[in-house]
């Protein structure tokens, strides 16, 4: 996963006050949490926002330095203004190396499915799952390629590449994209089926002349 960094600054005054001002410096206030406990701070707005416009995900862990010391953490929260869209207030949370954490992770697709050249329907149904992981074999995604997907076939969840150590928390095993028939298919398909069926029957006698 690429490397990705913010800095922070420490924030001791809080309150609606304080943080109005932080704003108009072009300042978003932050909580960091973890390790039981919430250090208060701030981070310069564009560097955030520049982040997020970048296609960070849920799972997407931060290098975020703070007085001195680096921390990885992802964002855990993302609050803004309803009616201007601003970002107002954001939390980071403190990853601790070794020990899982409950995050999302989403699914991509790359490539054409082959069902889909052939005219079949290529659907994209589950866009991420919920996962336990280390930092250290996290991943914000996962990326599949359906190129060879064609019309009948499916990728079911069990079949998603991930790291062994991975608790992915899901009910069954979902399909995850498929390619299927299209009702135009369907119908020829029946079409030519009763065109078989009728070309298999013998034909009627003519009644006889008297």
């Amino acid at each position: 996963m690429e490397k990705i960094s913010i800095k922070a600054q420490t924030r001791t005054s809080k309150g609606k006050g304080p943080a109005r001002r932080m704003r108009v410096e072009g300042l978003v206030p932050a909580n960091i949490i973890g390790s039981g406990e919430a250090k208060s701070a701030s981070v310069v707005e564009k560097e955030i926002q520049k982040l997020i416009d970048s296609g960070i995900r849920k799972a997407t862990l931060i290098d975020l330095e703070l007085d001195g010391k680096t921390e990885r953490v992802f964002v855990k929260e993302i609050q803004r203004f309803p009616h201007t869209g601003q970002i107002r207030h954001i939390d980071f949370f403190k990853v601790t190396p070794g020990k899982k954490i409950l995050t999302t992770v989403a699914i991509k697709t790359t490539g054409v499915a082959k069902g889909s050249k052939a005219g079949g329907q290529f659907e994209h149904l589950v866009h991420e799952i919920k996962v336990k992981s280390t930092p250290e074999d996290l991943t914000d995604v996962i990326t599949i390629d359906v190129s060879g997907l064609d019309i009948g076939n499916m990728i079911k969840v069990s079949e998603l590449p991930h790291p062994a150590s991975w608790e992915i928390l899901i009910n069954g095993d979902p399909i995850v994209a498929s390619c299927s028939k299209t009702k135009a298919i369907l119908a020829a398909e029946r079409a030519e089926k009763a065109e078989a069926e009728t070309k298999g029957k013998p034909a009627a006698k003519k009644a006889g002349k008297k």
